[in-house]
């Protein structure tokens, strides 16, 4: 099969199929990875689709990027402040876990240093898929439409083979000093980095700490630092480093 016949074939594929993998098509068409790969790079040059860790996404250009564009939206004054302090910590050459989160895709956007990252998210995957930078991995799996990242139980468990420098977590509720989140996919992925991490800092405003989500992640205390857009008002905070 001629190089061509296989792309037009994919982007067939994609019709039914959101999210295609490496080794789906190494056995469809009974070729190498690498033949495969190429193709997806062509694709992906070509703004036809998403390449993620493993495989690529369809692109629905028009919808994603008004969802995308909207976030984008959200950055008020607060969360580029966060964004800003915590971009201070960035070091070249160094290995970081971008979480889910507006705060976290700010952070994305104005970082510009020589930098590993993993993700699961497809807002901070798109942001930094430009940034010739950053060498981007991004995490596969079943696509979640509502909060925007990539879940798979063989994806995360990546994680546990890497040392992340710094892992910057976002935050759904602190309230009561606990770090909580609306899904429970995306927490688990999140408790795989965390686990890695030589160190843990949380972006998250000080409203958060009147709001709560469903999934607990981790006690604020088992963070090393929480950035935030002001003194925070709650007691029973001198266990985590503090800065605003």
């Amino acid at each position: 099969m001629y190089q061509q016949q296989r792309l037009e074939q994919i982007m067939d594929l994609l019709q039914t199929n959101e999210v295609i993998t490496t080794d789906k098509l190494v056995q469809e068409f009974n070729v190498s990875r690498d033949t495969v790969r190429r193709d997806f790079s062509i694709l992906s040059e070509q703004g036809k689709v998403q390449r993620i860790h493993g495989g690529i996404m369809r692109l629905e250009e028009n919808e994603q990027m008004y969802s995308f564009n909207s976030r984008l939206n959200q950055f008020d004054k607060a969360k580029t402040h966060i964004a800003e302090i915590a971009e201070k910590m960035l070091v070249p050459g160094k290995t970081y876990f971008f979480d889910v989160s507006t705060t976290v895709l700010k952070l994305s956007q104005i970082t510009d240093q020589q930098l590993t990252v993993y993700t699961h998210s497809l807002d901070n995957s798109i942001m930094l898929s430009d940034n010739p930078k950053v060498d981007l991995h991004t995490l596969g799996g079943h696509f979640s439409s509502k909060n925007r990242y990539f879940y798979s139980l063989q994806e995360s468990s990546l994680l546990n083979d890497i040392s992340f420098d710094i892992a910057f977590f976002g935050a759904a509720g602190l309230k009561n000093g606990t770090v909580s989140f609306e899904d429970e996919e995306d927490t688990y992925v999140k408790k795989q980095a965390i686990k890695h991490a030589k160190k843990k800092v949380l972006l998250a405003e000080t409203e958060k700490f009147s709001k709560q989500a469903t999934y607990n992640l981790a006690d604020l205390s088992e963070f090393d630092l929480l950035i935030t857009d002001k003194k925070p008002k709650e007691e029973n905070l001198e266990n985590i480093e503090i800065t605003y």
